[in-house]
């Protein structure tokens, strides 16, 4: 008797297999990056709000939250959990590339997107090393500095003025999307409103639009100034989240602009989270 014909499974399938099985601890995982991301943003911002007092400059940035969190009863434990929770962030971002489980319905969005996630997993990986360094070193550089050792690499490679004007032109947008999301409150489609009451329903629009168009304002600045470098060719003229916010208190009304970036900072910390609680994980 003829046997039916049987596919063999190939590692794709394998892969998918295992994710299909494993995505209830891989959720889970996701959630708890989401609250780290928070915890980091809100400290950002509280180190951004001192910084407006003309108190301790130079610290409002990841790496500082990271320093201050070190420096806290019990600092080298938490910040072992929050670099747990940050690559827990990070692993979330790779599932995100590599099996698009929200389902990005434009096949040109679907890449775009990808390629999104896969910058923000290297970006929290980065960050969790910085957690390490700080661990084990008690000291943390500013974004500033870290970005002009960069900066200056790349100045001294073929076509490096090209590809910072570029990174410039990617923060840029980035910016205009995150202020773009701010107003047009496209942020809200991603949570289960069914599960929230109408007082979480209405404060996550509040404090999702604050955060994400300070965020957006942050990284236009940031775009703006490695633009500039790449034009004058210094690597000095390059700013991280530090300078940024630092060039941001140098203008008229300064601190007060800074402060109000600083509570947009906290608020953002704040959606996610809501996030960590709401956010739709799956199509």
């Amino acid at each position: 008797m003829k046997q039916p014909f049987v596919k063999e499974r190939t590692l794709k399938d394998k892969i998918w297999s295992w994710f299909e099985s494993s995505r209830p601890w891989v959720h889970r995982f996701a959630r708890v990056g989401y609250t780290s991301k928070g915890i980091v943003y809100v400290l950002i911002g509280i180190l951004a709000l001192i910084m407006s007092t003309g108190k301790h400059p130079n610290e409002a940035s990841s790496n500082g939250a990271l320093y201050t969190i070190a420096q806290q009863p019990f600092g080298p434990l938490l910040l072992i959990l929050l670099s747990i929770g940050l690559s827990a962030y990070a692993f979330w971002q790779l599932v995100r590339a590599v099996f698009d489980p929200e389902c990005v319905n434009h096949s040109w969005k679907r890449w775009f997107s990808r390629l999104s996630y896969l910058f923000i997993a290297g970006t929290y990986i980065a960050m969790c090393i910085s957690a390490l360094r700080i661990l084990f070193r008690a000291r943390a550089e500013s974004s500033d500095k870290t970005y002009q050792t960069l900066s200056a690499q790349m100045l001294s490679q073929p076509f490096g003025q090209l590809l910072i004007a570029i990174g410039g032109l990617v923060f840029g947008i980035i910016g205009i999307i995150f202020l773009y999301k701010a107003f047009s409150h496209r942020f809200k489609r991603d949570l289960k409103k069914n599960e929230m009451n109408k007082k979480e329903w209405r404060w996550s629009g509040y404090i999702g639009t604050f955060g994400m168009a300070a965020r957006g304002i942050v990284f236009m600045i940031i775009a703006f100034f490695l633009v500039r470098t790449a034009i004058l060719a210094d690597p000095d003229e390059t700013k991280g989240l530090d300078g940024a916010l630092l060039e941001l208190a140098s203008q008229p009304f300064g601190p007060v602009l800074l402060a109000i970036v600083s509570l947009g900072f906290i608020s953002y910390g704040i959606f996610m989270f809501a996030s960590a609680k709401y956010r739709r994980l799956d199509s």
